[in-house]
């Protein structure tokens, strides 16, 4: 009967794409690449908001900052006219952009793939459909193409509006920047994709990798300012060879054609070996039978085996061990009561003798605070325990590199700074380096409290839920906030101490200057952790610390830092003037040069008042969040 009505011209039959499964498989394995860039995109969807908003903050607040602020300091200092651009602005802009992408690449190729293989193991969904390992990794390659594009388009029109694009080509460095950005950011990916676990990676690779190869490209200034074994990191960079191929896009700056054809091949180079790198690693996780006869992860998984094998053993002699003692202590303890009791004593438990006794705070706040804050604090100490140099030393390198920076490269462009017109009594002029020094010593003591408060304190609330367990011991929301900001005040003194001891080699800073402005490293970075673990207690994915930077960077770039806030007009600097890295930065620049005023107690006032704000709203999120 079937057969019949199947047979009938007159009936037509419907069937769902479910139907044929090889087929659908076969059309999903053919464009399995696009399938998983669309699904990247439509997660970008859950923080597009902060894309494009920074994606057009970004542009003017380097434009108004470096381009117009830095520029208004240059001056007549450098002549860009043999460069081709006829403001400094114009010869920046182009590098910015480049700039601005390729530290894009280091967010978009560490985090969401350790997401993908470790947090939420998205790329193990993707493998259990039809696509392949290669697909997946090329599906989030050209996901984040896509945003780089969208990036650096947005830009351009944003130089275009400012009058710093000469070229009809400048529409091209849309194309440059997106191959710095993958020269950067492909050969990161690769590295990433190999690692099990992440234990301050991430962190390393932005001080150690991005920071060096963006400071010393030449994007402020021409990479020849610098000494030449400096020169020699630009070389390397990708950053710098798309710094140049924007310049030439932008404003026709004079290069040789052979010298254009050695930036596009680097670049293009760099990307296809990186994405086959990255390709190679993803089968080897990912796809078994792309290597026949090998288990991914088999190799480390025995090693683990081995070492727990190793420590259980320890663990059993030594537990051997202290049975062999307790028996022998019994015996002797035995005696002693025997003898005790023929000479009518009581004989004592040594239990009840050895257990301490256990003290409950009770009264107003009890359930806010244990007096344990050391119990935290040193369970932070013994995390990083195992990479303390590596710590001291990445802390230490992001102050002395932008120091480096912008005192070599920029310095021949300014010849001194004026004393008055950064707000200091007395006259004169003082060094640009100089001038710098205190506020880069702040900017440290914000970055380091920043970071330790919000990555380190989000993965522990939402990825290991690491403060579920301790609410679920004695320890109250007091003793977590307080031993985790102290953790931060830790490693920021530490950072601090080493900038200060090149600041004291180099002669910018006395060693009685150096002591008291120790001290105020570490008031600023109380303040900022304070603020930055309240923030970051209402945060549910790791995308939105994206907003977190949207603030960092407009406080780094417009808080006189790396140009006094006179270069702007009044009420421009009344907002500068709200901001909490001035207060930290003028506080700094006063202790160094020992130039105090009322307003040094107004600084101090402000961050009094940001910490005490900060520690309220993180005990009470914590509070609500954990505790009934």
């Amino acid at each position: 009967m079937t057969d019949q009505l199947n047979a009938s011209p007159g009936i037509e039959t419907s069937t769902s794409p479910a139907a044929d499964k090889q087929a659908l498989a076969g059309r999903v394995r053919r464009f399995g690449a696009l399938h998983q860039a669309e699904r990247t995109l439509r997660s970008m969807r859950a923080y597009g908001a902060v894309i494009l908003f920074s994606s057009v903050s970004q542009p003017i607040m380097y434009i108004l900052a470096m381009g117009l602020g830095l520029g208004v300091l240059v001056g007549d200092g450098g002549d860009f006219a043999q460069y081709g651009a006829s403001s400094y602005l114009m010869y920046i802009g182009p590098a910015i952009l480049a700039s601005t992408v390729a530290m894009s690449a280091g967010i978009e190729f560490t985090f969401p793939v350790m997401e993908g293989f470790k947090w939420r193991r998205l790329y193990y969904g993707a493998q259990a459909a039809p696509l392949s390992p290669g697909q997946i990794a090329s599906g989030h390659i050209l996901a984040v193409s896509v945003r780089f594009a969208v990036h650096a388009a947005i830009f351009t029109v944003v130089l275009a509006l400012f009058g710093a694009i000469s070229s009809p080509w400048a529409a091209l460095q849309i194309g440059s920047a997106l191959m710095g950005g993958l020269a950067i950011g492909l050969p990161i990916m690769a590295y990433v994709s190999t690692l099990r676990d992440e234990k301050g990676q991430m962190s390393l690779i932005q001080r150690f990798v991005i920071m060096p190869l963006f400071l010393f490209s030449g994007t402020f200034y021409p990479l020849t300012n610098l000494p030449g074994f400096l020169q020699v990191i630009g070389w390397f960079s990708p950053i710098w060879h798309a710094n140049e191929l924007g310049r030439v896009l932008a404003f026709s700056q004079p290069t040789p054609a052979w010298m254009i054809l050695v930036h596009v091949l680097y670049l293009l180079g760099i990307t296809a070996g990186g994405w086959l790198i990255t390709v190679r690693v993803f089968s080897r996780r990912l796809g078994l039978e792309e290597w026949r006869g090998r288990t991914p992860g088999a190799k480390a998984d025995a090693r683990r085996q081995t070492r727990i094998a190793v420590r259980d053993g320890a663990e059993v002699e030594r537990s051997a061990a202290g049975r062999r003692g307790a028996d022998q202590s019994g015996a002797d303890r035995s005696a002693s009561d025997r003898s005790a009791s023929d000479q009518g004593e009581r004989p004592t438990s040594d239990a009840a003798a050895t257990l301490p006794r256990i003290a409950f705070r009770r009264g107003f706040a009890a359930n806010y605070y244990s007096g344990n804050i050391r119990a935290v604090f040193g369970r932070g100490l013994t995390a990083i325990r195992n990479n303390r140099g590596v710590i001291f030393l990445s802390g230490l390198l992001e102050p002395v590199l932008f120091l480096t920076s912008f005192g070599l490269g920029i310095s021949p462009m300014i010849a001194n700074v004026d004393a008055e017109q950064v707000g200091l009594s007395g006259g004169g002029t003082i060094s640009y380096a100089a001038f710098i020094a205190p506020a880069l010593l702040a900017v440290s003591a914000m970055n380091g409290a920043i970071f330790d408060s919000t990555w380190n304190v989000f993965f522990k609330l939402k990825i290991t839920k690491l403060y579920r367990t301790m609410m679920s011991t004695s320890l109250g929301p007091v003793d977590v906030a307080v031993g985790e900001i102290c953790l931060a005040l830790f490693r920021g003194g530490i950072y601090a101490l080493g900038f200060l001891g090149v600041l004291m080699i180099g002669g910018l800073v006395d060693p009685l200057a150096a002591l008291v402005l120790w001290f105020a490293a570490l008031f600023i970075a109380l303040g900022f952790a304070s603020v930055g673990m309240a923030v970051t207690s209402f945060l549910s994915r790791f995308q939105q610390m994206d907003w977190m930077m949207m603030v960092l960077i407009p406080m780094f770039l417009f808080s006189a830092t790396l140009f006094p806030i006179s270069v702007y007009p009044a009420g421009v600097q009344v907002v500068i003037q709200a901001l909490p890295l001035w207060h930290g930065v003028e506080l700094m620049r006063d202790i160094a040069f020992w130039d105090f005023g009322a307003l040094t107690l107004v600084h101090i006032g402000y961050y009094l008042v940001l910490t005490v704000l900060g520690l309220a709203v993180t005990t009470y999120r914590m509070k609500k969040l954990f505790l009934r």
